[in-house]
């Protein structure tokens, strides 16, 4: 009896082990992929939290995490004491880099929106095709592509950069139509001026979004005609 309960613990203790070691192989691992490249620590989400959570009981649901410089989105935080006392106003998924504008006093967040200062909130109907299949999330940021029918074969540009998407209701479907009408809700927030851009480009003309993050040439860009896609 006794060494059937050593042979058991014995197991337990070399199956232990074996955890450990994948553990400390795989963040080997992580800390050789970032070798020679400029690194900055920054607060990550680890699993989702619900809009609406106290910084206080974030725990372990965030954690300090090396990313490249590039990758280092706009306001990511490297600590929570810039915004202790205030809740999330969106929910976080796993993954996310932590910023300001995810946090707000509890009574500004309403719903499951609230509006970064100096901003509007403004929602764009889209069906799934114009915004990457569906793919975009709360916290991401977006560029507009907009075109314009005209004579000259119709025109396109990137009118607006970095726009950053705080809801998505996904799979609506608009004017009592079938499938082919579902439609996608994005609220997003924006300067005055970009959200005049947008709602006349989609009353006059049509939208496209495109995923954008550090690495992102936003700058290369031009008013394409159709002299431009067939010389």
């Amino acid at each position: 009896m006794n060494k059937q309960v050593l042979a058991i613990v014995g197991a337990a203790v070399l199956a232990l082990l074996g955890f450990a070691a994948v553990v400390i192989y795989a963040k080997g691992a992580d800390d050789r992929a970032l070798e020679g490249t400029e690194t900055v620590t920054v607060l990550r989400v680890t699993q989702e939290v619900p809009m609406k959570t106290p910084v206080e009981e974030l725990g372990a649901s965030v954690e300090s995490a090396k990313v490249p410089k590039a990758a280092v989105v706009d306001g990511a935080l490297t600590s929570l004491d810039s915004v202790a006392g205030q809740v999330t106003s969106t929910t976080l998924v796993p993954g996310d880099q932590i910023t300001s504008l995810k946090f707000a006093e509890s009574g500004k967040v309403k719903g499951d929106l609230t509006v970064p200062k100096g901003m509007q909130t403004l929602t764009i109907p889209l069906t799934s095709e114009r915004w990457l299949g569906g793919t975009l999330k709360p916290g991401d940021k977006v560029g507009v592509m907009a075109s314009y029918g005209s004579g000259n074969g119709g025109v396109t540009g990137n009118p607006i950069k970095s726009l950053l998407v705080i809801k998505v209701a996904a799979n609506e479907v608009v004017d009592g139509g079938g499938g082919d009408n579902a439609t996608s809700q994005l609220t997003v927030a924006a300067k005055t001026l970009d959200a005049e851009k947008i709602v006349h480009a989609l009353e006059f003309g049509k939208v496209w979004l495109t995923l954008q993050n550090a690495d992102s040439d936003t700058d290369g860009g031009k008013t394409i005609t159709q002299k431009d896609v067939t010389p």
